[in-house]
C-alpha cells in the first residue's frame, strides 16, 4: 500500500500535553497514514501514564508501529527481573511513573499486567523501503558495521556516540534517545535550534527534540515530504 505519509514521533516522557499538541497538528488519519513511535513514553514527565496509555491504544489502529525505548525496557526489569538492571529505572526518571502506577493500580488492579504485556510485545526496529531508499526506524541507534539482524538490544535501545559518528551504512536510520539539546558541534551541520530536529550527514536523523527539558518539544516528521511538526513549548 502507499501511505500519504510517514509519520514518526520521537520520545514524549510523560508529556502528555506536549504530545497532544503535536499529534493535534498532524491530523493523523490511520486509513492513508502510517505511523511510527520511537519509544521511551514514560519517566520524567508529569504526565507518564496517560502517555503510556495513548500509546497502548494507539498501537491497536491499522498503520502503526509502536516501538520500544530504554524507559520502557528499564520499567520491565523493574517489575519482571529484580536483577541489577532493574535498580536504574527509579532514579531515571522511573519513581514517577511508578507513583503514577501504584495510584492508579488502586481502581484498577490489572493495569500494570497489562501494562507490562503492552511493552513485552513492543518490537526494537521497523524497517521498510520508501521510494526504493531503506529506512530503519529504532529508538537509539544500531552498532556500525554489524547487520541489522545481528544488532544486540543494547545498542538499539542505549547507543549514542558510537552509532552518530561510526554508521556509514546506506539505510536511512531515524532514531530518538538522545536529547538534540545535548548534541555538540556536528561537522558540516549548522544547528540554528536545539529543539529541533537535527540531520546527520551520514544518513541520520534524530527526533528526540528534548520533550522533558523546559523549553524542549515534541517533534514529528514525514519521512516522505520532510515535513517537520512541533509541539508548543
Amino acid at each position: 500500500m502507499q501511505y500519504k505519509r510517514i509519520l514518526v514521533i520521537g520520545d514524549i516522557h510523560g508529556r502528555f500535553d506536549r504530545l497532544s499538541s503535536v499529534f493535534n497538528k498532524i491530523n493523523f488519519d490511520p486509513a492513508q497514514d502510517f505511523l511510527i513511535l520511537l519509544g521511551d513514553y514514560v519517566d520524567r514527565g508529569t504526565e507518564n501514564l496517560h502517555a503510556l496509555q495513548w500509546a497502548m491504544r494507539i498501537s491497536k489502529l491499522p498503520n502503526v508501529v509502536v516501538l520500544r525505548g530504554n524507559h520502557e525496557q528499564m520499567m520491565l526489569y523493574y517489575y519482571l527481573l529484580g536483577t541489577y538492571e532493574s535498580t536504574i529505572w527509579l532514579p531515571n526518571g522511573g519513581n514517577k511513573t511508578k507513583a503514577e502506577i501504584d495510584e492508579w493500580c488502586k481502581s484498577d488492579p490489572n493495569f500494570l499486567s497489562k501494562a507490562l504485556q503492552f511493552i513485552d510485545k513492543r518490537p526494537y526496529y521497523y524497517r521498510t523501503f520508501i521510494n526504493g531508499q531503506e529506512y530503519i526506524f529504532c529508538h537509539a541507534g544500531l552498532k556500525p558495521g554489524v547487520a541489522l539482524e545481528n544488532q544486540t538490544v543494547e545498542s538499539m535501545l542505549w547507543i549514542r556516540e558510537e552509532f552518530y559518528n561510526g554508521y556509514n551504512g546506506t539505510a536511512e536510520v531515524v532514531v530518538g534517545h538522545t536529547p538534540t539539546p545535548y548534541v555538540g558541534k556536528v561537522p558540516g551541520v549548522e544547528i540554528k535550534d536545539r529543539y529541533y530536529p537535527i540531520r546527520l550527514p551520514n544518513k541520520i536523523t534524530m527526533l528526540d527534540t528534548g520533550s522533558f527539558l523546559p523549553q524542549g518539544r515534541i517533534s514529528c516528521m514525514d519521512v516522505i515530504s520532510g515535513q517537520i511538526w512541533q509541539s508548543d513549548v
